[in-house]
């Protein structure tokens, strides 16, 4: 194990060169109190950042989080904000997406008070392994798998320069070996949630079989890259044309992407499945005098002059 923090440090701070991030800008960090967050926390103690921390009080012991947090920013003199949720508040639907909410607009919100150049987040290896295993789990493919390592959202830069570093075990022994303090989530190993299994899986795996499946990611992610830019290419000479439809090649072996990019360009939060889109295709095809397409409860898609149109229902 590499114990020189500052070859360590060194190493972590190269993300930022590479990614083109000033080290002088001002940073916020979302941290929770674990281990992944504190080791981040610890690195970047002495560069210009303010501490955006949420409790959301789901536990008993949950105040410990907040309070290792709130103890450290103190004696480090880093600027802490905290959100602490109603611990009787009650989440109707998907939990995990609810509480993510609430955490980035926390975030934006503290990104904006301060004018932050960056959002900087702990996520890791195994963080990346565990969106990429979920990913195929779906059967969906993405545009990439697993986890950017920056990103944008709500009008913010994100960035994880972790997320190519080290895996989890790899942080719990640098925060055991130089002290730093850090709680353990004991949910996170419960196995109520899809990740939560994904992630009990990965603990059975060794080192070098973790790498594998990163290697194995990175070559699809190859690959994708390289169809990612024939769709883009393609959906912009059909945006240029004003959606010409009668320009477009619908048995091209990435039509679907196509229209997928064009419902994603012109409807908010838009969602739809591979049976919507070859639905949509045939729709366009049809030579049959069809009014429209529904593609939800508030879009639908029709043609006019040759053009496809969006309007709300």
């Amino acid at each position: 194990m590499e114990n020189n923090f500052e070859n360590l440090e060194q190493k972590f701070l190269f993300e930022f060169e590479k990614n083109n991030i000033d080290k002088s800008s001002t940073f916020i960090l979302g941290i929770s109190g674990g281990p992944d967050s504190m080791w981040l926390l610890n690195l970047m103690k002495n560069l210009n950042v303010i501490v955006a921390c949420v409790n959301y009080n789901k536990r008993k012991d949950a105040w410990n989080d907040q309070k290792i947090v709130e103890n450290f920013c103190s004696k480090n003199n880093i600027k802490c904000e905290t959100l602490v949720l109603d611990k009787n508040q009650k989440y109707d639907g998907n939990f995990q997406k609810i509480a993510r909410d609430q955490r980035y607009d926390f975030y934006q919100k503290i990104y904006n008070k301060y004018k932050a150049s960056a959002l900087i987040l702990a996520h890791h290896k195994d963080d990346n392994l565990e969106t990429y295993l979920f990913q195929k789990k779906s059967k969906r493919q993405p545009k990439n798998y697993g986890i950017a390592n920056i990103n944008q959202l709500l009008e913010m830069t994100i960035f994880r320069p972790m997320i190519n570093l080290w895996f989890k075990d790899e942080i719990l022994t640098f925060c055991n070996f130089f002290n730093i303090p850090y709680a353990l989530d004991y949910t996170n190993f419960l196995p109520i949630y899809t990740r939560n299994k994904i992630r009990m899986e990965l603990k059975e795996k060794t080192k070098i079989e973790k790498q594998e499946l990163i290697d194995e990611m990175n070559f699809i992610n190859k690959e994708l890259e390289h169809k990612n830019l024939i769709v883009k290419d393609k959906y912009l000479n059909f945006k240029n044309s004003d959606y010409n439809y009668k320009l477009l090649d619908l048995d091209c072996e990435f039509i679907n992407e196509i229209l997928f990019e064009f419902l994603h360009d012109n409807i908010e939060n838009v969602k739809v499945c591979k049976n919507k889109l070859n639905l949509f295709k045939n729709y366009i095809k049809s030579t049959k005098n069809f009014k429209h397409f529904k593609i939800n409860n508030k879009n639908y898609v029709y043609k006019h002059h040759g053009q496809l149109k969006v309007d709300k229902i």
